[in-house]
């Protein structure tokens, strides 16, 4: 069962059998989103376009088959995602994250809990091959990784791009010891993975895992995922004293809105970075398109 028949088996009889219909009649390849609401339309994410109306209808669902959904979606268990639901996110055991938000509880900083789910986006992951094959001689130069921070804004296909680059890196030509630190379980896929030198700190903050990364496993570079705030900016700033290389990921529209970022600048100014990797998409083609800054001197 793939991740969006596992979703929908989890949904209340009402409004499943409309969304299976709408999938066996389109190539289900092209679904990227499924965003649930509360008294409010279901929408899918169809070859870049919402979709909100299923056999002449929309679907909404109720507070109850909302609860009902993330009930099921946690195996019955709510409270042991309750951590990760406060951060915006549940991980299901295959790996794949799924974005909640509701009526937060919190102390003007930090989120102490969550209550009434109000909106549960399912991102669906697709393996997508030789994607980073494009700025693979960039990443690896002058017979070393070189370390880059890869932006765009959110759903252009950082993450995606970044699981290619630890294939890559960790298999085939290269075969370097890469070290992943997956805060949020999204960059694992076994079926990517299952040949590669490639070690994975699942559920590790960042400067944690790049810290214990750095001590202990020898690695010859490091890629994480999303960027945070200044604390997180900063830990990485001292864990990367060690000198290896991290290609991570950071949501920007531009180079110049990315640098004007007060964690992103911590990061620039100790000259973490070599590379600054823009991603686009052309509205002719679903193909990334890469604008590349080298601190050194201009690539393109």
């Amino acid at each position: 069962m793939n991740l969006i028949e596992k979703v929908i088996a989890c949904l209340p009889e009402r409004g499943r059998h409309d969304i299976f219909e709408f999938l066996s009649m389109h190539d289900i390849e092209l679904v990227t989103e499924l965003r649930f609401r509360t008294n409010a339309p279901f929408s899918l994410t169809y070859a870049g376009r919402n979709i909100c109306i299923f056999n002449g209808r929309e679907l909404i669902f109720s507070e109850l088959e909302m609860r009902t959904l993330l009930a099921n979606l946690c195996e019955e268990s709510v409270h042991t995602y309750a951590q990760t639901m406060n951060e915006g996110y549940i991980t299901l055991a295959n790996g794949a994250r799924i974005g909640v938000c509701g009526h937060a509880h919190s102390d003007g900083k930090n989120i102490l809990n969550l209550r009434d789910v109000t909106s549960i986006c399912v991102r669906v992951p697709h393996i997508v091959r030789s994607v980073s094959d494009g700025i693979m001689p960039v990443l690896f130069s002058r017979g070393k990784v070189q370390s880059a921070l890869i932006y765009s804004p959110p759903g252009v296909g950082k993450t995606t791009l970044l699981r290619d680059v630890a294939k890559n890196l960790s298999s085939g030509a290269y075969k370097k010891r890469v070290c992943v630190v997956d805060s949020r379980s999204e960059i694992y896929m076994s079926d990517i993975f299952s040949h590669s030198l490639c070690d994975f700190l699942d559920g590790y903050p960042k400067s944690v895992g790049i810290e214990i990364a750095t001590r202990t496993l020898s690695p010859e570079v490091i890629i994480c995922d999303e960027i945070g705030g200044i604390d997180e900016a900063s830990a990485i700033l001292q864990a990367q004293n060690s000198g290896v290389p991290l290609i991570a990921t950071a949501h920007a529209n531009d180079l110049s809105s990315l640098l004007m970022r007060q964690n992103i600048r911590i990061l620039h100014d100790g000259g973490i970075f070599r590379y600054y990797i823009g991603l686009s998409r052309s509205h002719e083609s679903e193909k990334i398109e890469f604008e590349i800054e080298d601190t050194k001197r201009r690539v393109s």
